[in-house]
């Protein structure tokens, strides 16, 4: 069995520089085919897979980090990391991009991983402001503004973030959605990481979509929890308390099908 590559993000999400070590670099015409299919920018040439990352890997609603792979001791050549996703089948997360100078590649297998900071702190700040803007949301259906909802699923795209509900939400309780909010973000509750069993997290969780399971051979679900507030399973990576999303916007409500989604965005204050 091939070895997996080590999430490091998952327990050290403030963690932008490490050292690692490069399993093996491929050609992007080398990956299988159902690999290849996931690479969108026509830029990208290679596919570099290493013993443990720092880079959050593309799923969940969230984008993956960019940034930049060098050699340890030298400052030539460099990959630049465009897209991190993890293989159709195994284990081995692809770190895809392009080596500059073209067509160089490194000497030695003991590496440093560089992830962009500010992409990194924006997909930070619109992560954690969806899970906050979705349990004010459910905080109104307890007080009994908005009828019972099962929330759906969610993006945190920086241009498309919206969390999605089953059920119905008016738009005359945007501004209630929008107060109770701007409460939650003011409150500056600590955003925390735990690893919960199955039955601790089906318990306290909110979001938990029909038929969650944890990754195979996993006993421990990663929970983020914003404290006092709620939480959710999330693999994602989120700032360290709920003022630092900044100002979150909601947009707007839109319905379809019995779906209602709430879109929102981040501002800086």
């Amino acid at each position: 069995m091939s070895q997996s590559t080590q999430l490091i993000y998952q327990k050290e999400g403030d963690k932008l520089l490490h050292p690692s070590k490069i399993l093996s670099t491929i050609p992007l015409s080398n990956l299988p085919p159902e690999d290849q299919a996931l690479v969108k920018d026509p830029t990208i040439t290679h596919a570099i897979i290493t013993d443990s990352t720092i880079f959050y890997v593309q799923g969940g609603g969230q984008p993956s980090d960019t940034g930049s792979i060098k050699p340890k001791d030298t400052s030539t050549p460099v990959f630049e990391v465009k897209s991190v996703r993890q293989p159709i089948t195994g284990s081995q997360v692809l770190h895809l991009g392009q080596f500059t100078p073209n067509n160089e590649s490194f000497t030695s297998n003991e590496i440093t991983q560089h992830v962009n900071e500010e992409t990194r702190t924006l997909h930070s700040r619109l992560h954690t402001a969806g899970h906050i803007m979705s349990l004010a949301i459910h905080a109104l259906c307890k007080e009994g503004l908005i009828p019972p909802l099962k929330e759906s699923k969610a993006s945190h795209y920086p241009d498309s973030a919206a969390v999605l509900f089953e059920g119905l939400i008016e738009g005359k309780h945007k501004e209630a959605i929008q107060a109770k909010t701007n409460e939650f973000v003011q409150s500056a509750r600590p955003v925390k990481i735990h690893w919960w069993t199955m039955e601790e997290l089906l318990s306290k969780c909110a979001g938990v979509t029909d038929g969650f399971e944890l990754p195979a051979g996993e006993v421990l679900g990663r929970v983020v929890e914003m404290e006092g507030l709620g939480s959710y399973p999330c693999g994602g990576t989120h700032v360290r308390d709920c003022s630092l999303v900044g100002r979150i916007v909601v947009k707007k409500i839109s319905r379809s099908k019995g779906i209602s989604r709430v879109s929102y965005t981040v501002e800086d204050v």
